[in-house]
């Protein structure tokens, strides 16, 4: 058995059931969250190997309190501009848990892991097939 296939579809696997809990924990949020409207004012920058960047946003909770909050996910490109609008969701009761849902955001934070977890298990159930 071609040990390399196996791991590529164990990657792959992995990545494609990340990215549906991730959209499963989003819709579910979606349902029984609080949803608001948050401003992005500005970008927290980290350098390792290269530039990566995490949004800044803030908004108000549903108590009337501003909140600010540095979106986990970087990447090597401004998702959104400066001032730009972008919706805020967050459990109810738990503003200090929030999550960022634009477009862009869930494109890279479950389209990204989706496409390629199932590019690598393609590959790896392919090279299973000829090994």
């Amino acid at each position: 058995m071609n040990s390399g296939a196996v791991i590529t579809t164990v990657i792959g696997g992995s990545l494609v059931c990340f990215a549906l809990v991730q959209a499963r924990r989003i819709r579910n949020l979606r349902r029984t969250g609080v949803t608001v409207v948050g401003t992005v004012v500005g970008y927290e920058r980290t350098v390792d190997d290269g530039a990566l960047y995490a949004p800044m946003i803030t908004f108000v909770d549903e108590r009337g309190t501003r909140r600010q909050f540095t979106v986990a996910a970087r990447s090597s490109w401004l998702l959104h501009d400066v001032g730009e609008e972008v919706a805020v969701i967050y459990p109810l009761g738990r503003p200090s848990d929030p999550r960022l849902t634009s477009r862009a955001h869930l494109l890279m934070e479950i389209g990204l892991p989706l496409a390629v977890g199932a590019m690598f298990a393609m590959f790896g159930l392919l090279g299973l097939r000829q090994g």
